[in-house]
């Protein structure tokens, strides 16, 4: 078999081990805040202190997750990320089980799949281009990002059952879908090997990697911004608004997966939509901007606390600017990114999300703690309009057309 063209069969493959990952993560989205702030009752600064623990370990093993996949068999290291990701919810399921669930443990739970996903994030995405059918990159982001949000959709879904039934099941279904996941990524081919060639050390080898996004005038405004979204829109969406569920909307695990259902729900239609579009869409840095934008404008409204149904429609909206603003901004990197590099940028380019979210969860769980949960939203929406203002004014991301 020819190591640069995949069977025909390795996209769909590559799929559904997306699927089996992607699940668990969203019954996890759902259920460890259900855990923090409705089991354990906890406040709103220990709240965005939980939701940085599951998010911080990003800022370390993000960079070396990306070198090892640039260094290493991809494939092979995913299949070892989804026996290891399978054990922290098992030994939470033991936890609960034996009745000894405490915020410390949650924590380093928190800690541990942090760590996993973040190995697994740049591995999965060096992964993409080379399943991907030949000339339809665009549309294979597209959809792998259709499916990553279809996927947790369902987890949502599933995790709103926790008032009724409890975590243990719901822990115990995410371990069994990730450990399924497995038997697809054995099915993948591997990669084509690496060039033969000396390898810097690990500071060098990741300083490459922010010099060449740095260098290219595509990539650093959509970094930028992506960093952006992981302070300003991650950290509201992970520490504030399951705090104004509880507080606010007097809810519990069932409005927990409304919100998420709604927001996720929206990114799929959005990466349908653009799925279709394919390599014909061109002007992906103005469609980034306007989305971003857009959810600017709903964290402003959110700050408002309207009724719970509205509350409902603008997080739709606002899942429809993320589905929008990943989708392409994913695509950028990956047809611009060399594929010497591709892994380390994906990683860095999933960093700003991921490192900038514990971050956003501590500054807003932080203010939101001292001056209310309409002050932390305010904040977080006037702050990303002064960073897209920025990102207009110093970079041709308005004008960028990018073709594979």
């Amino acid at each position: 078999m020819d190591q640069g063209k995949p069977p025909t069969n390795a996209f769909p493959v590559y799929l559904a081990g997306l699927a089996t990952w992607f699940v668990p993560l969203g019954i996890q989205m759902v259920l460890f805040p259900w855990l923090v702030a409705v089991v354990l009752r906890m406040d709103a600064f220990a709240v965005g202190v939980a939701q940085a623990a599951l998010m911080a370990p990003s800022l370390l093993f993000l960079p070396l997750g990306g070198l090892m996949a640039d260094r290493g068999n991809a494939r092979r290291l995913l299949l070892r990320y989804h026996l290891i990701y399978a054990l922290p919810p098992l030994a939470l399921a033991l936890v609960l089980w034996s009745d000894g669930l405490s915020y410390p443990l949650l924590i380093a739970y928190g800690l541990a799949v942090g760590a996993i996903g973040a190995f697994a994030i740049p591995t999965r995405d060096a992964l993409l281009p080379v399943m991907a059918p030949k000339g339809g990159l665009p549309k294979a982001v597209a959809l792998a990002t259709a499916l990553q949000f279809g996927g947790q959709l369902l987890g949502i879904a599933c995790a709103s059952t926790a008032d009724r039934f409890g975590a243990l099941p719901l822990l115990l279904l995410h371990s069994g879908m990730v450990l399924a996941g497995c038997i697809f990524v054995r099915r993948l081919p591997d990669p084509p090997p690496h060039p033969k060639t000396e390898h810097p050390g690990f500071w060098r080898s990741i300083g490459e990697g922010v010099s060449a996004a740095a260098k290219s005038d595509q990539i650093w405004p959509v970094m930028l911004l992506n960093f952006g979204v992981g302070v300003f829109y991650v950290g509201p969406f992970m520490a504030v608004l399951p705090l104004a569920i509880r507080d606010h909307y007097a809810g519990g695990a069932a409005e927990l997966s409304y919100m998420n259902l709604a927001f996720w729900a929206a990114t799929i239609l959005a990466s349908m939509a653009l799925a279709g579009l394919g390599r014909r869409f061109t002007l992906r840095g103005r469609l980034i901007g306007c989305a971003v934008l857009t959810g600017a404008v709903i964290l402003l409204l959110l700050a408002t606390l309207p009724p719970f149904p509205v509350f409902l429609a603008l997080i739709f909206v606002w899942g429809i600017g993320a589905g929008i603003t990943m989708t392409q901004s994913r695509t950028v990197v990956q047809i611009v990114a060399p594929a010497s590099h591709r892994a380390r940028l994906m990683s860095l380019f999933q960093l700003g999300l991921s490192g900038g979210g514990p971050i956003g969860a501590l500054l807003t769980g932080t203010i939101c703690s001292v001056w209310g949960l309409k002050v932390a939203l305010l904040i977080g929406g006037i702050a990303m309009l002064l960073m897209i203002a920025i990102v207009l004014l110093r970079s041709r991301l308005w004008s960028m057309r990018t073709v594979e």
